[in-house]
C-alpha cells in the first residue's frame, strides 16, 4: 500500500494558451488531498493505475455539445480516445448523435454496450472483417467511410447476400492531411457515380479529417478547420447536385472541431481526445492543462539520488507517443507537483528529476502524472478507476482495448 506524496499545486494558474480561473488547480490539489486522507481506497489501487476524473470529464463533453448546439450541428465523438462504454454513454446523454470508430473492433464493442448510430471512419478490407460488418449491420445504424470503388465493392457484395440489408457509405475526402481519401471534389464526385449502381449500399455521406491541425497553433488552426469544413460541404453539394441524398456532412477532430462547427452545411463532428485531453493538446491551445481528466496513479519504487526517483509506469503505460511536456515537465506533468520533471522512461521504468523542493519523495509514495497522449495510454491497461472527488466512484474495464482488427 503506497501513500500519496503532498498536496499544493504551484504551479498557479497555467492554462494552457487560455486565460481562466484556477479552479481546476484546486480541484488536482483537493483530488490529492483526499488521496492523503485514504477516502475512497484510491491508495490501494495497484499501480500503474489509470485515474479517470469524472468531473472533468463531464465538463468536457459539455463544453463541446454546447458549441456544437449552438452551431446546429452534431458531436458524433470518437471512441478510439476512450473505448469506454460508460463514457460513450455519458457522451450520448448529453446529446451526442452517436459514436465513431476508428476500427471494427471498437465499433463492435460500442454495439455491444447499446450504441446504435456508429461511423466507421476506416476502409474495410478483407472476407473475415466484410462479415463482421455484415453481423454488425443487422444490430445498428452503421455508416462505412470509402475513399475508393474496391472498398465499396467489397461492401456491397458483402450487404447483398443478406436479404433487405443496406449500409450505408461516407466518401472520405482528404483535406490536406494526406493520408486517406480521395483526392479532390472531382474524384468524390466521380466516385459517387461509380458507387451508384452497387446493391447493398447507398451513399450518404462526406467525411474528413484535417489531421494536419495538431501541427497548427492559434489562427492557423481556425483557418485549417474553416478549410476542412468547407471542403466536405463542397463536396457534399457537388453530390447533391447529381442526385445522392447527402444527409451526413462530417468533420472535425478536438483542435479543429469548434471551427469547424461553424461551417454552415456541417452536420457533425468528430472529436476524440477532447473528453479527456492531454498535455499533446495543452501543447497546441485546444485543451487547459486544469481539465485534463486522465492521469497515471503512480508508485516511487526507487531513490537512487535526492535529486533522482523512479516510479513504476514507463512506455508501456505512458507510452511513448508525442513530444515532450510543453511546460518544460518532460514526459508527463505531475499533479500538485509542476516543479517534477518526467525526464526519461523505459519500458517499466518512469525516471523523475526533484528540484529541492520536492526530495522529499520517498520509496512508497504515489504521485499521479498526466501523459502526453491519453488516447495510448488508455489502450494499454484492462480496466481505469473512475474517480470524483478524489475518491474511487467506479472500477471501468476498458471494453475496447486491444481492439485494433
Amino acid at each position: 500500500m503506497g501513500r500519496p506524496f503532498g498536496t499544493g499545486d504551484r504551479h498557479g494558474d497555467w492554462n494552457g494558451s487560455t486565460n481562466g480561473s484556477t479552479n481546476g488547480n484546486r480541484q488536482m490539489e483537493e483530488g490529492m488531498e483526499a488521496m492523503n486522507a485514504g477516502k475512497g481506497g484510491m491508495e490501494n489501487l495497484d499501480t500503474p493505475y489509470v485515474l479517470i476524473d469524472l468531473e472533468k470529464v463531464e465538463r468536457n463533453i459539455n463544453r463541446l455539445q454546447r458549441i456544437a448546439e449552438r452551431n446546429g450541428v452534431g458531436v458524433r465523438p470518437h471512441s478510439k480516445t476512450h473505448k469506454l462504454p460508460e463514457i460513450a454513454r455519458m457522451q450520448l446523454g448529453a446529446g451526442a448523435i452517436g459514436q465513431t470508430a476508428a476500427k471494427l473492433g471498437e465499433a463492435e464493442a460500442m454495439a455491444d454496450a447499446g450504441v446504435r448510430d456508429i461511423l466507421v471512419a476506416y476502409p474495410i478490407v478483407g472476407v473475415q472483417k466484410l462479415q463482421r460488418l455484415v453481423q454488425l449491420a443487422q444490430r445498428a445504424e452503421v455508416t462505412v467511410a470509402v475513399d475508393s470503388l474496391a472498398v465499396a465493392a467489397g461492401i456491397s457484395r458483402a450487404a447483398s447476400e443478406v436479404a433487405g440489408l443496406t449500409i450505408g457509405l461516407a466518401i472520405e475526402i482528404d483535406c490536406g492531411f494526406r493520408r486517406v481519401g480521395v483526392a479532390s471534389i472531382e474524384a468524390a464526385v466521380e466516385l459517387g457515380e461509380r458507387i451508384r449502381p452497387l446493391p447493398g449500399v447507398r451513399l450518404r455521406g462526406i467525411t474528413t479529417f484535417a489531421g494536419h491541425s495538431y501541427d497548427a497553433r492559434a489562427e492557423e488552426i481556425r483557418r485549417v478547420a474553416e478549410h476542412e469544413g468547407r471542403m466536405a460541404v463542397e463536396a457534399a453539394e457537388a453530390l447533391r447536385r447529381i442526385g445522392f441524398a447527402i444527409d451526413i456532412v462530417s468533420a472535425g477532430s478536438t483542435p479543429s472541431s469548434p471551427y469547424t462547427a461553424e461551417v454552415a452545411g456541417i452536420t457533425e463532428v468528430r472529436p476524440g481526445a477532447y473528453v479527456f485531453g492531454d498535455l499533446m493538446q495543452v501543447e497546441i491551445g485546444a485543451h487547459r492543462l486544469d481539465d485534463c481528466a486522465l492521469s497515471v496513479l503512480c508508485t516511487v519504487v526507487s531513490r537512487p539520488e535526492p535529486h533522482r526517483a523512479v516510479i513504476d509506469a514507463g512506455t508501456k503505460v505512458l507510452t511513448s507517443d508525442g513530444g515532450d511536456s510543453p511546460i518544460g515537465t518532460g514526459r508527463g506533468y505531475v499533479i500538485g507537483h509542476p516543479g517534477i520533471e518526467v525526464a526519461w522512461l523505459t519500458e517499466e521504468h518512469g525516471m523523475l528529476t526533484l528540484p529541492p523542493e520536492e526530495q522529499g519523495l520517498a520509496v512508497g509514495d504515489m504521485i499521479a502524472v498526466i501523459p502526453v497522449h491519453a488516447c495510448g495510454v488508455i489502450n494499454t491497461v484492462d480496466e481505469v478507476a473512475a474517480i470524483r472527488d478524489g475518491e474511487v466512484e467506479a472500477i471501468w474495464k476498458v471494453t475496447a482495448r486491444g481492439k485494433s482488427r
